[in-house]
């Protein structure tokens, strides 16, 4: 069953790059612009002009690519799922902010996970 890229409702899966492939290295120049590896670009599909969402993680120093189409098919396509469990959007967001706010200031202050009865240092009688 082939799914239709325009349709909110059946995001094109296939269009993420599998996990684990690796395309090679890319060094940052002085101005901070990368080349990204020709098979890269062929088998993803990356022509000049094409617009990238820049993600990182400043905890593991990690930075993601998607092309900002894929990407923008992708959060269509979440809405309108949040959109049909009558979510609110605005609820939903201002909990995902807290949520990662919060674990940022849990891993800027040096706890790795949160913590939970029969921790050390964790009072069970609460």
């Amino acid at each position: 069953m082939a799914t239709n890229p325009t349709s909110p409702g059946s995001f094109p899966w296939q269009h993420l790059p599998r996990p684990g492939r690796i395309y090679g290295a890319a060094t940052v120049s002085e101005r901070g612009q990368i080349s990204l590896p020709a098979d890269a670009r062929r088998e993803l599909g990356i022509e000049a002009g094409d617009k990238l969402m820049v993600f990182g993680n400043k905890v593991n120093d990690s930075v993601v690519l998607i092309k900002a189409d894929v990407f923008e098919k992708f959060a269509d396509f979440f809405m309108a799922k949040l959109n049909k469990l009558g979510t609110s959007t605005q609820s939903f967001m201002e909990a995902f902010t807290a949520a990662a706010d919060q674990e940022a200031a849990d891993q800027t202050s040096g706890e790795d996970e949160p913590k939970a009865p029969g921790d050390a240092n964790v009072d069970s009688s609460a």
